[in-house]
């Protein structure tokens, strides 16, 4: 059996096909055989394309022999990463204590008591 059912957009906009519910972005491949995003049959896919929407659209999308090369995108960790720390900052920041405002809870409650 079959593992694969890749089509192609080969054009510049979205192509529907209806029979099968699903839509291609343009200039991308799908593979319609993938359990894990559809889940159709071959002898659907078969169907459509001898004679629904598949074959109706033939202009615009292409069925591939060989599944595209997906290029795996490596990440690189580093122990040392080049981050700058809270420490170095371009904007000087100063801790400035006011007397005024060192006030117990006590007091603030007795002071603000009247406007409740």
């Amino acid at each position: 059996m079959r593992k694969h059912f890749w089509l192609t957009n080969m054009t510049d906009r979205i192509v529907s096909l209806p029979d099968l519910c699903v839509s291609i972005n343009p200039y991308k491949s799908i593979n319609l055989l993938d359990k894990k995003h559809y889940k159709y049959t071959l002898d659907q896919l078969e169907k459509s394309l001898e004679s629904g929407s598949i074959f109706k659209k033939r202009g615009k999308v292409s069925l591939r022999k060989v599944p595209p090369y997906i290029e795996k995108k490596q990440i690189l960790i580093t122990e040392n990463p080049v981050l700058p720390s809270k420490e170095r900052s371009i904007v000087p920041s100063n801790d400035v204590q006011y007397e005024e405002l060192n006030v117990s809870d006590e007091d603030f409650a007795n002071e603000n008591s009247n406007l409740i």
